[in-house]
């Protein structure tokens, strides 16, 4: 007997234009949500001091990747789950779901194990020194030994948009925001805590999510899919559909991590520490500002996977032409608000005694970067759309072209070689980010061609 269509499946069987449009706004609002909590984590902790500021710049890296973890695995249990009730094949979709807990499970144990274990290792790696390591050290303990209150709700989002269900994503997602945001200041300042409480507060606001999503799955047990024991079969394909797109992903985040300490390296021979907060701090808010380009590519994905489950191509093309038009116009506001408010937003990070020295450069950065935004809402749909075809190697590719090849090396040709400063180093990162994301439009568009011209 057919399993009834819960509102997000029939969503995503759906006109493509529409799916994109309703499952892309209540990411958007979770994502944003989520980016302004970690700003928040920065502004209470900028109020501590300068070295406080720039230990979170040497952790939040780190924590990105750990994030990035969970995501990744997530972008590959949407792409095989949602495939799966593509082809209409129900037991195939559970059989999935439960390998993806399962799967989130074990990798979590593993990150807790090998992050806290190297923790030092990979700070100083990060550039950590003096004072700042000893911050950074304290937040960082507790955030990475409760790794799995970061990895599983991660995954789960994915399990989530599998079926279409954004909106309970966005629910959780807020609701963590919020929490965060209210246990900040009382376990940073009131309980005089310091940087050490603003990692306990980061951690229970994702554990209640945590619970949350549990509670959805097995006591309400209201999800368009089964992920219980029973359904359980194993199947190493489904594990290996998962890593196609999971490993490339993870190795994409560790790819950045990797480059964002060689940013790190290329600042302090061009300047001090102080830009390290300056790159981090203002690097957060441009993410901030990507969150709905991201949004509408994360949409995305499940939207592909249900298409090419169903073998409706032209679907795939509607959908990603439509997302690079709603995603540009995202960018171009984003532009228009770098550019006018670049003060009031680098005064977010520099309103203490010690980090108003801050203020001048921080909105240089902003102002430098908001070119950013032209290409890179296409260039990241482009990536993106291949994790829904199940090609993350592909989306590794566009990466390395993008942050390795282009984005550092034009870093170092602008900001040492040509010796422009730490000018230099802002414009080259933008420059290359261009680069690459023209080279990811440019083949996207070829391979979808190529996809509708071989079912032809």
């Amino acid at each position: 007997m057919a399993r009834i269509e819960t509102r997000g499946v029939n969503l995503l069987r759906g006109n493509p234009e529409n799916a994109v449009k309703k499952l892309a706004w209540p990411l958007m609002l979770s994502m944003i949500v989520v980016s302004l909590y970690s700003i928040i984590d920065s502004f209470w902790i900028a109020g501590l001091g300068v070295d406080q500021l720039a230990a979170i710049g040497f952790v939040v890296p780190l924590g990105y990747l750990i994030i990035s973890i969970g995501t990744s695995l997530g972008a590959g249990i949407t792409a095989v789950v949602s495939k799966y009730i593509g082809e209409k094949n129900d037991e195939m979709a559970d059989n999935a779901a439960i390998h993806s807990i399962l799967l989130s499970i074990l990798t979590s144990i593993i990150v807790t194990i090998i992050f806290s274990l190297f923790l030092r290792e990979l700070i100083i790696f990060m550039g950590g020194r003096g004072i700042a390591l000893d911050y950074a050290m304290q937040y960082g303990r507790i955030y990475f030994l409760a790794s799995i209150f970061v990895v599983m709700p991660e995954a789960l989002y994915g399990l989530l948009s599998s079926e279409g269900d954004n909106k309970r994503t966005m629910y959780v997602l807020v609701l963590c925001a919020v929490v965060n945001m209210i246990l900040d200041p009382i376990f940073i300042y009131i309980l005089n805590m310091g940087i050490l409480g603003a990692a306990i507060a980061t951690i229970l606001s994702l554990a209640i999510v945590l619970m949350i999503i549990l509670y959805w799955i097995y006591v309400k047990k209201d999800t368009y899919v089964k992920p219980t024991l029973d359904k359980f079969n194993y199947n190493q394909g489904i594990i290996t559909d998962i890593l196609k797109v999971a490993v490339p992903a993870t190795c994409e985040m560790i790819l950045i991590t990797f480059i964002t300490a060689i940013m790190h390296f290329i600042i302090l021979e061009v300047s001090t520490t102080d830009y390290i907060a300056v790159f981090e701090n203002g690097w957060r808010m441009v993410m901030l500002a990507t969150e709905p380009m991201i949004a509408i590519s994360t949409a995305l994905v499940s939207i592909v996977a249900v298409n090419y489950g169903a073998k409706k191509y032209e679907n795939i093309k509607r959908a990603y032409n439509y997302s690079m038009k709603l995603g540009t116009l995202f960018g171009i506001a984003a532009l228009v608000i770098f550019i006018v408010f670049a003060p009031q937003l680098a005064y977010l990070f520099s309103y203490g005694e010690t980090s108003i020295r801050l203020l001048n450069p921080t909105t240089t950065f902003f102002r430098i970067f908001a070119g950013f935004f032209i290409v890179f809402p296409a260039g990241i749909i482009s990536t993106y759309v291949f994790q829904g075809l199940g090609k993350g190697v592909h989306s590794l590719i566009f990466t390395i072209i993008r942050e390795l090849i282009c984005a550092t090396f034009f870093a170092v040709l602008f900001g040492i070689i040509l010796d422009w400063g730490i000018n230099g180093v802002w414009f080259g990162v933008l420059v290359g980010y261009t680069v690459g994301g023209l080279i990811a439009i440019v083949y996207a568009k070829w391979y979808l061609g190529k996809i509708i011209v071989s079912k032809d």
